[in-house]
């Protein structure tokens, strides 16, 4: 999450921020451990979480007033995001009657899923740290299992002190990181960072160019991410839904499909990346490209246009536009990176290309907000992009996440609605007005026209 929030700040925004960064970790890590004397001393905290528990409820009412005030029918999310909130509210709340059981049964699965996901993802994958994830994975299985126990702590507390452990863990981070910021030199990507190079199925060569400030004007042209998704590039009669959405499509002949990703910018540039030869994506072959160590290296090409590309191909099926970016932190970025063509399925493909390049072209985005760590904090969007990401850096970058990815990173640079309450129970009357308008005169042109072909 602290990854995401310094791309989207920017390098610039962060080297002058140096010292609040610093100062927001000291005082994280207190926050973590006076939480930690507190359940030491009665065994149990409530007010903090309380507190935060009022405003989660604050805020799935307020979006579920919003979505009732505009219609269901068309603001549904709304809704949901609501009861999200509402449920993850009863959660926290210091209920003398449950002593936190649930709160302790989703985080004692939350851990076990994750090491359950890690350690399959590592013996398939096999990057070079994948002993280290598979270490990771049975240090999850193994807490989820004393949350599970109720030993060595009792369920009432769980909840504080995971909260605690993330204040004092992201605290701790966020001194390190400062420091890393202040030696940045001028013109430099956090990209750079090893916050960033630490990352990833593989460590390749590193590329270094220069980053200019994030633009206050958009470029004239927009950026566009184009995805083909597995299921729009064959013909599939066996639908496995979340498989064929995220992973790859078996079409009637028993090849995979697995989609493709590129970015383009107008008028020259165009980043889509291929093996030079197809690979062999027959399904008893595939498991063994899908490791991701230099063993599946293999030649790669770039394309030069669309239009190239929808010759040899197809045209994408889904397509997401970005109007405020860096145009020539991009330029300076594809010059470098286009040097080396190499291609591996998981570790450097289509999609992770999109990605790294699409990082380079928002980074700083949000730098010029007052508080812009703050906004992102409390924007669902946020939580839901990291989650994506995360998933994506532990298996491999796919069409399909990739196009997840940028729709939820777009919702989040450019947002559409205020988050204070009250504008935004405004702002719903104002839709429900335009919609009752809209439905009003669409009404009216259906009578009339009804009325046209009665007098025909």
């Amino acid at each position: 999450m602290i990854r995401l929030i310094f791309l989207l700040v920017g390098a610039h925004v962060l080297k002058s921020r140096w010292l609040l960064m610093a100062f927001f970790g000291l005082c994280w890590i207190g926050l973590g451990i006076a939480i930690f004397i507190d359940i030491a001393s009665d065994g149990r905290l409530s007010v903090p979480l309380d507190m935060l528990a009022v405003l989660l409820v604050v805020e799935g009412l307020v979006e579920i007033a919003a979505a009732m005030i505009i219609g269901i029918r068309i603001h549904w999310p709304g809704i949901w995001k609501g009861v999200g909130f509402l449920f993850i509210a009863f959660l926290v709340f210091d209920l003398p009657w449950d002593n936190n059981i649930l709160a302790s049964l989703l985080f004692g699965s939350a851990f076990l899923g994750d090491g359950v996901f890690r350690i399959s993802s590592s013996l398939v994958l096999r990057s070079p740290k994948w002993r280290r994830q598979i270490i990771a994975g049975v240090i999850e299985i193994g807490l989820s299992m004393l949350i599970f126990s109720n030993w060595p702590f009792h369920h009432h507390v769980t909840v504080p002190l995971c909260f605690a452990l993330l204040l004092m863990t992201s605290g701790l981070s966020l001194i390190l990181m400062a420091r890393q910021v202040l030696l940045l030199p001028e013109n430099a990507s956090v990209m750079s960072l090893p916050l960033f190079t630490s990352r990833g199925l593989r460590h390749w060569r590193e590329v270094t160019c220069q980053h200019p400030p994030f633009p206050q004007k958009p470029p004239p042209q927009p950026l566009t991410v184009l995805v083909w998704t597995p299921v729009g590039t064959a013909v599939v009669t066996d639908r496995r839904r979340v498989i064929d959405r995220y992973i790859a499509a078996i079409d009637q002949n028993g090849v995979i499909s697995t989609g493709h990703a590129a970015l383009q910018m107008l008028p020259d540039l165009y980043i889509s990346h291929y093996p030079f030869e197809d690979i062999d994506r027959d399904s008893g072959n595939f498991r063994a490209m899908l490791r991701a160590g230099e063993e599946n290296d293999v030649a790669g090409r770039f394309l030069t246009s669309l239009e190239e590309e929808i010759a040899d191909w197809c045209e994408p099926d889904q397509q997401v536009l970005f109007t405020h970016y860096n145009a020539a932190a991009l330029r300076n970025y594809w010059q470098v990176f286009s040097v080396d063509s190499t291609y591996n399925l998981t570790s450097r493909n289509c999609s992770s290309t999109v990605v790294q390049a699409l990082d380079v072209a928002v980074e700083g985005a949000m730098g010029h907000y007052t508080f812009p760590g703050v906004r992102l904090f409390f924007d669902p969007n946020f939580w839901l992009l990291g989650l994506v990401r995360g998933r994506a850096e532990e298996m491999t970058w796919t069409p399909g996440l990739v196009l997840d990815y940028v729709r939820l990173l777009k919702a989040v640079i450019t947002p559409v609605h205020s988050r204070a309450w009250h504008k935004r129970v405004r702002e719903a009357f104002a839709i429900r007005r335009t919609v009752i308008k809209q439905e009003a005169r669409q009404r009216k042109a259906q009578k009339k026209a009804s009325g046209g072909r009665h007098e025909s």
